[in-house]
């Protein structure tokens, strides 16, 4: 075969490896957003990031295997393999990845739950101890000034007549 049918055909099936990883890429996207939810801004910001990665990542490819000439096959090679991975592996990769995140995730909670239900156990008593002492002090305090509003004195002195100094 020809030296430049050889270096053409590694150019393309480059370009299908690369849209290949481009999909991982948004797989693993795909994953992080099922574990960890979120609202349709950080959904878009994420989305501007990964689509500004990829663009540097496939200049970069251009640019050291075809000089920076961007070539038609070769935007339809990266979505030949895009779909190609999308349509073989992406949705089984995705769900199988995210369910074992999810039992991982749930078996450091089971974990954790052991670990820390003594402390649990123990601030729940010690809680309800200072509630029953708090309880407590603010009986003594609306006692007291019930005492204090009831055995109040007038302040005002009188002055008797006898008193005063004729």
């Amino acid at each position: 075969m020809n030296k430049v049918i050889i270096v053409e055909l590694r150019f393309f099936f480059a370009s299908i490896i690369w849209g290949m990883l481009l999909i991982v890429f948004y797989d693993l996207l795909r994953i992080f957003r099922r574990v960890m939810k979120h609202n349709g801004f950080f959904v878009a910001i994420e989305d501007i990031i990964y689509w500004v990665i990829c663009s540097v990542l496939i200049f970069r490819m251009m640019y050291k295997q075809n000089n920076g000439i961007i070539r038609g096959f070769s935007i339809l090679a990266m979505l030949l393999g895009m779909v190609i991975f999308h349509y073989a592996i992406s949705d089984f990769f995705v769900n199988i990845i995210s369910v074992l995140i999810h039992k991982i995730f749930h078996f450091i909670g089971m974990i954790l739950n052991i670990i820390f239900r003594p402390f649990l156990f123990i601030l729940k008593k010690i809680r309800k101890v200072i509630s029953w002492i708090f309880r407590k002090v603010k009986k003594i305090i609306n006692n007291l000034l019930l005492l204090l509003k009831k055995g109040r004195k007038s302040s005002k002195m009188t002055v008797s007549d006898d008193e005063k100094g004729d």
